[in-house]
């Protein structure tokens, strides 16, 4: 299963190369080189690796994690193209919307900016199960592929690459600047928080949508992805893995649950934003499941010897 599960994830990861090299002379983006080859042969490297100690040294444990972090390496890159590709096409914001629908909702987001920004200790947790999401993929690819897990490690990662495809897309016919940007608030606002992607996407996606030309170095990009939020879909996707995991799961579900309450406020995420994220997860869980692993027809039992067998008419 792992050959099908390796042929799908770098088919998917080709498919998304292919397809941003070939947008990209239509755009006003140019890259670093070398910020976009340096991860894929990175990537690409890992899955040599996994298949020499698939093939010669049966230390399958070992090339499962080789495997997904190699596709975990090489889909990151193209994937943050990708987003910025998509931002180019400069379709109308829609923050008035998304606060709308909040607020259609009973969701008051300044009150709940204020309840964390009156609580510093909760809003130091926030940031920091917020910027956990590399460390966490690679426990959890670590820990799952060497405890016999492989499988829910390759559906963890292909399901954040499914789910990475379609925020894209949406994002890119729907785009939107957030929270922060949208009620013009500032750092006075605020004063015990230090909200981590409150601005930081902002510059990068006024160029993107300028026309002007654009130099983007890919190791330094930001995500500029708000509507649905892929923070909270990566947080329900880790915390899937991590619950196939005896020893995982309890630590899992916590810093993910804190990542998911944080994503409003350190990710200036609409509420919808997150709501969003997470049904998008689920459906790409699923997807990814029956990708990589379809269930198996059971076979028709064979009628036992000297039985009759029905003849239909």
């Amino acid at each position: 299963m792992s050959i099908r599960a390796n042929i799908a994830s770098w088919a998917l990861i080709v498919a998304v190369l292919l397809s941003c090299l070939a947008w990209l002379p239509f755009t006003n983006v140019s890259i670093v080189p070398l910020s976009l080859i340096g991860p894929v042969a990175a990537g690409v490297a890992c899955a040599l690796l996994a298949g020499y100690y698939r093939a010669f040294r049966a230390e399958t444990k070992l090339a499962d994690a080789l495997d997904c972090m190699g596709q975990v390496m090489a889909f990151m890159i193209t994937g943050v193209l990708l987003s910025y590709l998509a931002a180019t096409m400069s379709f109308p914001e829609q923050d008035a919307l998304f606060y709308a629908l909040d607020r259609s909702l009973g969701l008051d987001w300044l009150a709940y900016l204020k309840a964390i920004d009156a609580r510093p200790w909760l809003g130091t947790m926030f940031g920091l199960a917020y910027a956990s999401i590399l460390p966490q993929i690679v426990v959890l690819v670590i820990a799952l592929a060497f405890s016999g897990r492989g499988d829910a490690a390759r559906i963890m990662v292909f399901a954040m690459m499914l789910s990475a495809l379609v925020s894209i897309a949406i994002s890119g016919l729907m785009p939107a600047v957030a929270m922060f940007v949208h009620l013009g608030l500032t750092p006075a606002d605020y004063p015990n928080l230090n909200p981590g992607a409150a601005f930081v996407h902002v510059a990068d996606i006024k160029a993107l949508r300028s026309g002007a030309s654009f130099l983007v170095d890919l190791s330094r990009a930001e995500g500029i992805i708000t509507f649905p939020s892929y923070h909270a879909a990566l947080a329900l996707l880790m915390l899937l893995a991590g619950w196939t995991h005896p020893l995982l799961r309890w630590p899992f579900v916590i810093i993910n649950l804190l990542m998911i309450a944080a994503t409003p406020i350190d990710g200036g995420h609409y509420f919808i934003d997150v709501f969003a994220g997470l049904g998008l997860a689920l459906l790409c869980h699923a997807a990814a499941r029956r990708c990589l692993f379809p269930s198996r027809v059971a076979p028709v039992p064979e009628p036992a010897q000297g039985a009759a067998v029905p003849v239909r008419p």
